[in-house]
């Protein structure tokens, strides 16, 4: 069922203190008290397979968290959005059709790799042309001159070497110029991607968002889509926007690499020309494996957006039924670089570091034990499906939302106090962990920042800054 407001209003009176503008601390919320006794027992550790409830693993992209009929407690809550997170996370990678809809005749993790339903969603640069003209019609993909003729056609294109692009926040590595990630087995930077699906794109395009004149003729408050609760959702409803950031490394057996572990496609791992250092226009195809993933999704439960982030586990330490010699990817116990430390310059995305020269990544702030449970519930249904699934070696780090879903974009507080106060992913926030207010990682709290190339209000997206001008230029 929906909180009300006044629950979320007694909610934060006793669970969190106040946040942002009043330079209050906040307060971690208490572990999910509401893990079922399932819940504990330990991935594929079971001698029969785990039977998930019925219509728990399926191809839907839930529209908005479903809350139960619980005390409304902030433990509650967080459990909700996490089995939310969950459910997306799983109906995300359903395998996909040609159309890149869900094939309803198969199960995520039966088959192994394949394509899956987000890898048909649009890239920004797809949307937001040089030129500022109409986007790439969705369906349709354009390869780089490079990355033609290679071969065997790829799955994607890896044209990042950051979360945030160099177009927005003069970024250079991860958010806010803070580096770029080495994988500790091959020396290769991660390659990052973001995609947005068709209610987000749809959006853009009606409104003409995608250059900078459309943005300023557009004089109505920006808002896209949002998800309807499941108790009053009709059958035509939007699943509202989404918005997905991902982290990929290149999967090298013979450097230690498992790559039963990993979700695995063919990429073109693409690097743009660039001046400092002098790097000219370069295309190759990889096997790469995803180890990171961020779904921002819009609801009528969070208008600030659902936040939620996963790993895959063995990213900053050796995770569960791991096979002997399986190495973390991004932490070496005897290497001596200095932890949570970006790489030294100059920054070459086509390079190859050393070892002693690879980031050494640790998590600053632990995943809670309520919400180690219910991944090992999840990750023993995955493993139920298929005991080879690459699914089951994924985990959710946590969920952020807000506990007040009602703020106003123009008033106080307009992030709605976020809980848990701060969320990173080892792989896409590394340098910038921890629980300094407006330091840290917050996903809420960071995009609340976020405007169009004309300084309005862009709803907790930074995607509209990429914008040009027609007939192109800044």
């Amino acid at each position: 069922m929906r909180f009300s407001r006044p629950m979320i209003c007694m909610i934060i009176l006793s669970g969190l203190a106040c946040m942002g503008g009043g330079g209050c601390t906040p307060v971690q919320p208490p572990a999910n008290t509401n893990a079922t006794p399932a819940a504990t027992a330990t991935a594929n550790n079971t001698s029969a397979a785990p039977t998930p409830p019925p219509g728990t693993l399926g191809p839907a992209i839930p529209h908005d968290a479903n809350f139960s009929d619980n005390p409304q407690t902030l433990a509650a809550i967080q459990h909700d959005f996490d089995v939310f997170s969950w459910q997306s996370f799983v109906a995300l990678n359903w395998p996909a059709m040609p159309d890149g809809s869900a094939d309803p005749g198969k199960i995520i993790g039966a088959d192994g790799d394949g394509a899956v339903v987000w890898d048909g969603y649009k890239e920004p640069y797809e949307v937001f042309l040089p030129d500022g003209s109409t986007p790439t019609p969705w369906g349709q993909q354009q390869l780089p001159a490079q990355c033609r003729n290679l071969g065997p056609p790829g799955d994607k294109v890896l044209q990042m070497t950051q979360k945030v692009s160099d177009d927005v926040l003069d970024a250079s590595g991860q958010p806010f110029g803070t580096g770029p990630l080495v994988d500790q087995q091959n020396g290769r930077y991660v390659r990052y991607e973001i995609r947005i699906n068709r209610d987000t794109y749809d959006y853009i395009v009606q409104n003409t968002l995608y250059n900078k004149e459309g943005q300023q003729a557009f004089t109505q408050l920006i808002q896209f889509p949002k998800g309807t609760n499941p108790s009053s959702q009709a059958p035509d409803a939007p699943v509202g926007s989404i918005v997905i950031k991902a982290a990929w490394k290149v999967i090298d057996p013979a450097q230690g690499d498992i790559p039963g572990r990993f979700h695995k496609v063919q990429a073109y791992v693409y690097t743009r020309a660039s001046d400092n250092p002098p790097t000219p226009p370069s295309c190759e195809l990889k096997t790469v494996g995803l180890v990171g993933f961020h779904i921002a999704h819009k609801t009528a439960s969070a208008p600030q957006w659902v936040w939620s982030t996963f790993e895959q586990v063995d990213n900053v330490q050796v995770g569960h039924d791991a096979p002997p010699g399986t190495k973390a990817n991004f932490f070496d116990a005897v290497s001596t670089y200095p932890v949570n430390t970006p790489p030294p310059r100059p920054w070459n995305p086509n390079a190859v570091l050393p070892p002693d020269k690879r980031s050494q990544v640790k998590r600053v702030i632990p995943i809670d034990d309520a919400t180690k449970a219910l991944n090992a519930q999840w990750q023993a249904w995955l493993g139920g499906v298929n005991k080879d699934s690459v699914w089951q070696y994924y985990e959710l780090v946590s969920t952020q939302w807000p506990t007040q879903p009602n703020a106003s974009p123009t008033g106080p507080k307009p992030a709605g106090d976020p809980a848990p106060p701060f969320l990173a992913n080892a792989t896409l926030e590394t340098y910038i962990q921890g629980n300094t207010p407006n330091v840290s990682s917050s996903c809420i709290m960071c995009h609340n920042n976020a405007t169009t190339t004309n300084s309005k209000f862009s709803d907790f997206t930074y995607l509209l800054e990429r914008a040009h001008k027609k007939g192109g230029g800044k």
